[in-house]
């Protein structure tokens, strides 16, 4: 019995596992998009000398943390599913 290359299989073609992993990604883009652009207030505070109230982290975090908890939230799904479909084209397209 001689057994040839076999062809790969392929993933099947539902919407779940892009959900699955936007969900996800979205969440924890919030969350370290916020850290970060935090530690950026933090930064600024100290260039500017602002002084924050005790037990805060910097002078208008909320701030700090919404805007940069948006662009992690878009920003790391969409880098994630961008990936993930071309890594699932990538056998297909194997000849360029």
């Amino acid at each position: 019995m001689t057994t040839g290359p076999r062809e790969p299989l392929a993933p099947p073609e539902t919407i779940w596992p892009y959900i699955g992993v936007g969900c996800l990604t979205t969440v924890v883009g919030f969350f370290g998009g916020g850290m970060i652009a935090v530690l950026v207030g933090k930064v600024v505070d100290g260039i500017t000398g602002c002084r924050p109230a005790d037990g805060l982290p910097a002078c208008l975090w909320w701030r700090y943390v919404l805007i940069g908890g948006l662009i992690g939230g878009i920003g790391l799904p969409v880098m994630a599913l961008v990936r993930m479909r071309r890594g699932r084209r990538a056998p297909t397209d194997a000849t360029r």
